[in-house]
């Protein structure tokens, strides 16, 4: 048996997991190259990945029509992606990070690198 926390810890350790959980989070994924033009510094092989590794864990569930991919948050991502404001409200509160980071996703920050 594996620990759920470390396992957690492992999802959202990753880079890019944040910033993916987020644009879904606020319907600004819309579609795969878009996001690796928006990132820009993703490369489409770890975008590949870390959807494929949210999918596997839960948090977002892929939908596929006949002329468009989409993703979406799951019942459990959408509680992830709680955890996420929280952290992100810890550092508003704690850290000089602004308080319009509450309002807009990762990739939308200046920040964001």
């Amino acid at each position: 048996m594996s620990c759920s926390v470390l396992d957690s810890a492992h999802i959202i350790g990753k880079k890019w997991s944040l910033p993916i959980l987020e644009e879904i989070a606020f319907g600004n994924f819309h579609s795969f190259n878009t996001f690796i033009r928006k990132s820009r510094s993703i490369t489409p092989r770890v975008l590949s990945n870390q959807l494929k590794e949210l999918e596997t864990a839960g948090l977002i569930k892929k939908d596929v029509s006949s002329s468009t991919t989409s993703y979406t948050l799951t019942p459990k991502g959408s509680e992830f992606h709680k955890l996420i404001k929280k952290m992100k409200k810890w550092n508003v509160k704690w850290n000089t990070v602004p308080a319009y980071c509450l309002q807009i996703p990762c990739t939308s920050c200046p920040n964001f690198r």
